[in-house]
């Protein structure tokens, strides 16, 4: 008799919990331009986000001399493009030691301008987006050829209403999005 319910249980799928029954999540193919940011639209197709140029008072290219705070910042109050706040956004990187994927920052507005904050290290060439600006994500890594990986970067929370930028180590090629309220 156990067996049967348990059997009409699984059969008809009575009290099978909801991610059985859920479609799967669709993953694109790479695109063959591995240089732009993607996002992923509704009918399942790669769309690349433009991108900006930011500008800052700091030399990346440069070690140092002190630990200091600066800024990056994206002229405009805000960006062209709007996105979903649960959009999946897909990029090529790198994977080497030393090496990050690109962040996704909510910016401030400052000045009628998009700003995100700038940490330099002593000693150190590059920088560091404050910890309290990055969206921590969700990462999944979809292709890898060699040290080249495509990946989705997804926020672990539905993004609040505001500006973001997907930042790397090349400040001329900065993707920019908001995300507006209901």
């Amino acid at each position: 008799m156990v067996a049967g319910i348990l059997f009409s249980v699984l059969a008809f799928g009575w009290v099978l919990p909801a991610g059985f029954s859920q479609i799967p999540e669709f993953f694109p193919a790479p695109p063959a331009d591995h240089s732009l940011i993607y996002v992923l639209d509704e009918p399942h197709k790669l769309t690349a986000l433009p991108f900006e140029k930011a500008e800052t008072p700091i030399k990346p290219d440069q070690v140092a001399r002190s630990t200091s705070t600066s800024y990056i910042e994206l002229k405009g109050p805000h960006s062209g493009t709007v996105l979903k706040a649960d959009q999946r956004i897909f990029v090529f990187t790198m994977e080497r030691p030393g090496v990050h994927p690109p962040f996704i920052v909510l910016l401030t507005l400052k000045r009628d301008n998009r700003r995100a904050t700038a940490i330099l290290q002593r000693g150190l060439t590059g920088f560091a987006i404050s910890s309290d600006q990055i969206i921590r994500p969700s990462v999944l890594g979809l292709w890898k050829n060699g040290d080249e990986v495509f990946m989705q970067l997804r926020p672990r929370a539905s993004l609040a209403p505001g500006e973001y930028a997907i930042i790397g180590a090349d400040l001329t090629r900065v993707a920019t999005f908001r995300v507006e309220g209901n």
